[in-house]
């Protein structure tokens, strides 16, 4: 059997924010010994199995955190309403949202503040773009060209997006709403790590034999770069772990290249290419 070459995207796995959310999370057990945490505090399963075994503990509603458990508030950011409903209730709250989704909260109450029609290219119900609704008053969500397409006419507008959004996503809208907005301010909130990433995915695609994308299926920003990969070479394939690799992909190939979502360990993308290496011994 031929040698093969991996190539590990250098931007692969935990971005700064999710890092620091789960640092916070650890920390928040170590001096409280349970915490609470609405919803998951990233979309990978095998993470949020780790900090349950801590004593993190998910609740889907705000009003079921017992008043005496701290209560984490996760990377993606948390709706307003819900905010006030954990300050109404006395909870000790730790905030674990990104720095990064935090300027784009501010960014869309500056557009509104300018008294411009706020309006999020991201994906609607996603975590992350729910959070920066509640920011403003009754923002429209544009997901995709064809949302956009039906657009009415507006005098005057603003653009935030949704941080993990792909640029080529982001331009086919944009394109169009240029054409509907006679005074249009677009704030590019993508952030520097998404792009990144995004950029040597496409680059390994055309690179390698085979793409691997390594991270959940609830991750809406690992779907997306197995979607892109595979738009640029048909052998790519989104695997959750190590468990979900197939032999069958690598026969007759040379060349492998791997990349993650934001929310993938880098221990569970190593030890994909650990697996992908002992295919090939």
């Amino acid at each position: 059997m031929s040698s093969l070459k991996i190539t590990v995207a250098r931007n692969a796995g935990f971005c700064l924010g999710v890092k620091r959310a789960i640092e916070l999370a650890r920390k928040a057990v170590t001096e409280h010994h349970k915490v609470a945490m609405l919803g998951d505090i990233v979309h990978n399963e095998s993470v949020i199995a780790d900090l349950e075994k801590a004593g993190v503990i998910v609740f889907s509603d705000i009003d079921q955190v017992p008043s005496d458990m701290p209560v984490l508030f996760r990377s993606h950011g948390t709706p307003l309403p819900i905010w006030q409903k954990a300050v109404a209730k006395g909870l000790v709250i730790i905030d674990a949202t990104c720095p990064l989704v935090q300027e784009i909260h501010r960014a869309a109450k500056m557009l509104e503040e300018d008294d411009r029609k706020v309006i999020i290219i991201g994906d609607k119900g996603h975590d992350e773009v729910e959070g920066i609704v509640s920011q403003v008053h009754d923002p429209l969500i544009l997901s995709n060209a064809a949302d956009a397409q039906q657009l009415p006419a507006l005098r005057r507008a603003g653009v935030v997006i949704q941080s993990t959004q792909f640029m080529d996503n982001v331009n086919e809208i944009v394109n169009i709403l240029i054409t509907k907005v006679q005074d249009l301010r677009i704030l590019n909130t993508i952030c520097h790590p998404t792009l990144n990433r995004q950029k040597q995915l496409k680059e390994l695609a055309v690179q390698n034999d085979v793409m691997i994308i390594v991270g959940s299926f609830t991750s809406a920003n690992t779907k997306r770069l197995a979607a892109i990969a595979k738009q640029i070479n048909p052998r790519s394939y989104q695997v959750q772990g190590p468990k979900d690799i197939d032999l069958g992909w690598f026969k007759d190939i040379n060349t492998v290249g791997v990349s993650a979502g934001a929310s993938t360990p880098a221990e569970t993308v190593m030890a994909v290419v650990k697996k992908i290496n002992q295919f090939h011994r």
